[in-house]
């Protein structure tokens, strides 16, 4: 190897050296710029932080002179002192808050449930007509509250006992079965007065339908009704008792 390479090699590596220390010095002068910048935003936060402080120990210190005003120390030494001695019941309280709102959680899609449910009700009975219905009665309820005044009321209230009992006589199976006949013995008859002539019976025509036995019997019995209605009506129908309509026997008797 000739002097001329062997000051290439050294110079090569001489460059190299350069370029590692240029390159070392490069990654230093960064890291140095990195913790320049860190150090100023630290100053900053400590100045930001340092007036902030400053303000709130203004707040605190004008807070507690206007506090001295009205409580001591004693006070404030006491109010903590009973805060600690109630820390166990707050806690507890705050255990059954927790309670209450884990219950509320698991009762919630029930409420959902019923409300679905019920809205499923009310609809089916808007459907039925229930809400026509109870619309129609308030509407009657309202007419017996515009005809009716506080005298009425009264005399209703004090006879209802006998409305009640009538009612219960009416409603009895031997009662709405003769209503029963006698609604059907009308329109029976009434159909007879829609095909019958214009032309007027006479009294010989009434005579006769006098001798029919059903006439008769009819007669009597409506007689004895009216009989009956009279003596209970009467000035002496609480002492009189009610007399039975004629039978069957004497309705042909007096034939």
């Amino acid at each position: 190897m000739t002097g001329a390479d062997t000051r290439t090699d050294e110079l090569e590596r001489l460059e190299a050296k350069v370029d590692l220390l240029t390159e070392q010095m490069s990654m230093l002068t960064a890291e140095a710029d990195i913790r320049r910048r860190q150090r100023e935003m630290f100053q900053d936060l400590t100045a930001d932080l340092s007036r902030v402080g400053e303000g709130a120990m203004e707040l605190a210190t004008r807070e507690f002179e206007s506090l001295g005003e009205t409580a001591d120390v004693g006070d404030v030494v006491r109010l903590i002192r009973r805060l600690v001695e109630v820390a166990p019941t707050l806690e507890r309280a705050a255990a059954t808050l927790d309670q209450a709102a884990s219950f509320i959680d698991d009762v919630a899609p029930l409420g959902t449930d019923a409300l679905a449910l019920l809205t499923d009700r009310l609809a089916d009975a808007e459907e039925r007509g229930y809400f026509a219905f109870a619309g129609a009665g308030a509407g009657v309820i309202d007419r017996i509250v515009t005809d009716f005044g506080e005298d009425d009321l009264v005399q209703l209230g004090d006879n209802v006992v006998t409305i009640l009992e009538t009612v219960k006589e009416i409603t009895q199976p031997e009662m709405l079965d003769l209503l029963g006949h006698m609604i059907d013995a009308v329109r029976q008859q009434q159909r007879r007065v829609i095909v019958e002539t214009d032309e007027v019976p006479s009294l010989w025509s009434l005579a006769r339908q006098a001798r029919d036995p059903d006439v008769r019997r009819g007669m009597a019995r409506a007689l004895g009704t009216l009989r009956a209605v009279s003596v209970e009506t009467g000035p002496e129908g609480t002492t009189k008792s009610t007399p039975q309509p004629p039978t069957e026997s004497h309705a042909q008797g007096e034939e």
